[in-house]
């Protein structure tokens, strides 16, 4: 199982599209958090007008940019094995399969974790250079530290994973990114208009409300969004493992 693991951080490692994707990533946040919010502060929102939610306003609006370009890379994590059939020589170097797709998820978790809190530490530290250049500083802030860190850890990780099992299941990754991109814009906002009230419970909505950034707003907690996302993914993942288990690999 060691090996394994070991050979899937090597995978997520040795493509260009990992790195290409991050330096994406920091590049919007140079852009939105170090010269709209900090230096020019010129948006309107709480960080560019220096209120006490300021850091708060930061963390969550680049913790939904991170997210995504970190299910993007989930998807091509595994798109890219059946794209280019290599994940035959990965079922064959392992014939558990049971151990292949945990070693996955697990690579994906972890991933998600530290990328994650790495480029929110990133986004508030180019906003504190942008006040700097600015000459100007923050008043006392409402944040509390541990709590969250505790939902941008579930945030990010339940990004990463719900990628990674939409990739799983649909096996392409024109597919998996178009699913992933259409359903939280459009699918899922449809959903609601039946769903009223319920369709915080949506796996997308689910996902954002722990961070409270959603198009649907709910006084549902982030520990319940939490669970929610939890079960999608435990149920999800079941679903993909038997297919994983009994689909051919190419």
């Amino acid at each position: 199982m060691k090996a394994t693991m070991k050979g899937e951080f090597r995978k997520l490692f040795t493509v260009r599209s990992t790195y290409i994707l991050i330096i994406l990533a920091a590049l919007l946040i140079v852009l939105v958090n170090f010269y709209f919010e900090g230096y020019r502060g010129i948006t309107g929102s709480p960080a560019s007008i220096l209120s006490p939610d300021a850091l708060k306003e930061i963390i969550n609006n680049s913790a939904g940019l991170i997210a995504i370009f970190i299910a993007i890379i989930a998807i091509l994590f595994i798109g890219h094995e059946y794209r280019y059939n290599t994940i035959m020589y990965t079922l064959i170097s392992n014939t558990h399969r049971a151990r292949v797709l945990l070693a996955k998820v697990f690579t994906v978790a972890v991933f998600s974790f530290i990328t994650g809190l790495i480029l929110t530490l990133f986004a508030i530290g180019c906003y504190f250079v942008g006040l700097e250049l600015r000459g100007a500083s923050l008043p006392p802030q409402n944040l509390d530290e541990l709590y969250q860190f505790g939902k941008l850890t579930a945030y990010f990780v339940g990004y990463g994973l719900i990628g990674l099992l939409i990739s799983t299941l649909l096996r392409s990754v024109i597919a998996a990114i178009a699913v992933f991109l259409i359903a939280p814009a459009t699918i899922e906002p449809l959903a609601s208009i039946p769903l009223k009230e319920n369709a915080v419970y949506l796996p997308f909505s689910s996902l954002d409300n722990i961070l409270n950034i959603g198009i649907i707003k709910s006084d549902v907690s982030p520990a319940t969004s939490i669970l929610v996302v939890g079960a999608y993914l435990l149920v999800g993942f079941v679903i993909a493992y038997l297919l994983f288990l009994r689909r051919d690999a190419n």
